[in-house]
């Protein structure tokens, strides 16, 4: 047997099973998924690192653009030289009537003055991108006016100056074709993205701002709810204070005395109104026999209290008196159910019971007299009166700085969900563009 057999037969068990091993974590860890790159941006810093991220496509854009610009200045000197040209020009046949002359000269200068404008207004000294979006936009308008304000002298012209005009016509489509030329440029997909994706930071960064000071406005506003509450709260403990104090609690037995009485004293007024209540009709018909009496009875049945207090003589006996007997003569005519009850309150309507009740009346005049005087120099009811007023202006407070914190709220979660929204946009305009993940960090 030979023993030095270098087949993989007589590796040891150990050395096979650590062989195996390594092959099995092999495996394993191509399977393993690979974790994504994820680039954290703060968003003030986010604007400069796309740029620089741009630069390779923003350069080789801006040389494009550069060039361009260059053969537009160009244009724009050969297009002054060949305006002083035509101003400047001779006529071919000098003998032409003088009116056509001046007919001509006319159209020259005019043609001259609006193509020199026109030049003018193509110098370009910012090379921005927006800008120069902007300028080759502005450029159709201004390409359109001067053709519509040029197109008759040049006809004209044509006549006089064919050299000449032909010349300033082939600068201004050599304009035409730059400018179309720096459009298609600046239009470039790749610039396009990238200025998109600066616009949404930009917009991004606004949002950010507006939620700062919505921030702001919104805890403003809480505080303010707060402060109301807080104050209303205080108000409620100090109101409660004086609710409890003996300072009202004496106001409180005023008023139940006060109540008292005058419920005790209506009690005999509504028997004097009753009475009259009863006696309306025959103290009608007494009335108009009684003409002396007609105003005091009439008096009577409107206000018997009132008169009562009035009628110094008491001629209200007189009357009462007088009406019992015509009833007893049926002077009065009723019926006699009516009139037995009227003659009933005739007789409870007696001298005794209208000076009792009289000596009542003013003693409770008196009495509620007092009482009032000193409800009111207690002054307790203005200050209920101020802590009244006080309660319904802090309560409007509350509902005005509730309903503007709501607001507020509803304003700063709606922006919030706008800027989460707007900041997933800007990220996946990145990714887009770089193929990078970023996180943007507000």
């Amino acid at each position: 047997m030979n023993e030095n057999n270098n087949d993989g037969s007589n590796m040891s068990i150990g050395s096979r099973l650590m062989i195996h091993f390594r092959h099995i974590k092999k495996i394993f860890k191509n399977e393993e998924p690979e974790t994504k790159q994820v680039t954290r941006i703060e968003l003030q810093n986010l604007e400069e690192w796309v740029k620089e991220k741009a630069k390779p496509t923003t350069e080789e854009i801006k040389i494009r653009t550069d060039e361009i610009l260059m053969k537009i200045d160009e244009e724009l000197q050969r297009t002054r030289f060949n305006v002083e040209v035509l101003e400047n020009a001779k006529l071919q046949n000098p003998n032409i009537p003088f009116k056509a002359k001046q007919y001509m000269e006319g159209n020259r200068k005019s043609y001259a003055k609006s193509v020199s404008s026109f030049a003018g207004n193509l110098e370009i000294n910012n090379k921005d991108y927006f800008y120069l979006i902007t300028f080759c936009k502005e450029f159709e308008l201004m390409l359109n006016d001067l053709h519509n304000g040029t197109l008759r002298s040049y006809t004209i012209l044509q006549e006089f100056f064919a050299n000449e005009t032909n010349k300033i016509a082939q600068n201004i489509k050599n304009f035409d074709n730059f400018f179309r030329e720096l459009n298609s440029v600046l239009k470039d997909g790749r610039m396009v993205a990238i200025d998109n994706a600066i616009e949404k930071i930009r917009g991004l960064k606004t949002k950010a701002k507006q939620k700062i000071n919505l921030d702001i406005e919104l805890r403003d506003a809480e505080a303010s709810v707060m402060l109301a509450k807080n104050e209303k709260d205080s108000l409620m403990a100090e109101i409660m204070n004086f609710d409890r104090g003996e300072e009202h609690n004496e106001f409180l037995k005023l008023n139940e005395e006060r109540k008292d009485k005058t419920k005790s004293f209506y009690e005999n007024e509504n028997r004097i109104i009753q009475s009259f209540s009863v006696l309306e009709r025959p103290l009608r018909k007494y009335s108009h026999v009684a003409f002396e009496h007609e105003e005091i009875v009439l008096d009577y049945l409107k206000d018997p209290i009132s008169t009562l207090t009035t009628d110094k003589g008491m001629k209200i006996l007189e009357i009462l008196k007088n009406l019992e007997k015509m009833l007893n003569e049926n002077k009065v005519q009723i019926d006699d159910r009516k009139k037995e009850k009227a003659l009933e309150e005739t007789k409870k309507l007696s001298k005794e019971f209208i000076e009792q009740f009289m000596k009542k009346y003013f003693s409770f005049k008196a009495e509620i007299g007092s009482i009032d005087s000193k409800i009111k120099s207690s002054g307790v009811a203005e200050k209920l009166k101020i802590y009244n007023n006080k309660l319904e202006d802090v309560n409007i407070r509350i509902d005005k700085n509730n309903e503007e914190y709501a607001k507020l709220k509803n304003d700063f979660e709606k922006l919030n969900d706008s800027s989460l929204s707007f900041k997933n946009d800007v990220e996946n305009s990145v990714k887009n563009l770089f193929g990078e993940e970023v996180k943007v960090v507000i």
